[in-house]
């Protein structure tokens, strides 16, 4: 445990009840937590999780823009369900993603975990799109990855990281029933 990690824990927090608010400082606070987590995963040997972080970042100044103005006539993006056309896309890309992920892995690095580390990233970039869409079902991908990465950071002693993780499982049951209100009164 170090104080970066319980930085980076404590900020992510914060970040993710922001997003469970629609509130656009959920992104500044994002980025910070991108930052910190990919010098802890790195240093975990968690190489999927820290390349992620590199994504993430991509993925939170995108998602800052469509908050503000991905919406129609380019203002402020409402919650929505994910468009039944984009099932498809949505799954291919998690799976693939994931699966490429895990043979790199296995071939490249000496993760002790790739397919469970690999499916936690592949799986958390098209959740992390979906959220930049503000699609609720997204809510859904987080608190099943949550779990997932519970077990995963158990398993490799990050202890604080862990206990991040049980704090966002119940952040994202929260944000879900928040959005489902948001998207009731759409």
């Amino acid at each position: 445990m170090s104080a970066i990690e319980i930085a980076g824990a404590i900020i992510t927090v914060v970040s993710i009840w922001l997003a469970t608010r629609e509130n656009l400082w959920y992104y500044p606070t994002g980025i910070a937590s991108v930052l910190l987590y990919a010098w802890i995963y790195a240093h975990a040997r968690l190489y999927a999780e820290a390349g992620l972080q590199l994504v993430w970042l991509g993925l939170m100044v995108y998602g800052w823009w469509a908050w503000l103005r991905g919406g129609e006539n380019r203002r402020e993006l409402p919650v929505s369900r994910t468009p039944r056309r984009s099932w498809p896309l949505v799954l291919g890309a998690a799976i693939l993603m994931s699966v490429i992920t895990t043979l790199l892995q296995r071939r490249y690095t000496n993760n002790p975990a790739p397919l469970i580390d690999s499916s936690i990233a592949g799986f958390s970039i098209v959740a992390q799109a979906m959220t930049a869409r503000k699609w609720i079902e997204n809510w859904l991908f987080w608190i099943v990855i949550n779990v997932v990465s519970i077990y995963l950071y158990l398993r490799r002693e990050l202890y604080p990281t862990a206990a991040l993780y049980v704090v966002l499982l119940i952040l994202g049951v929260a944000g879900y029933r928040k959005w489902q209100k948001s998207l009731a009164s759409a």
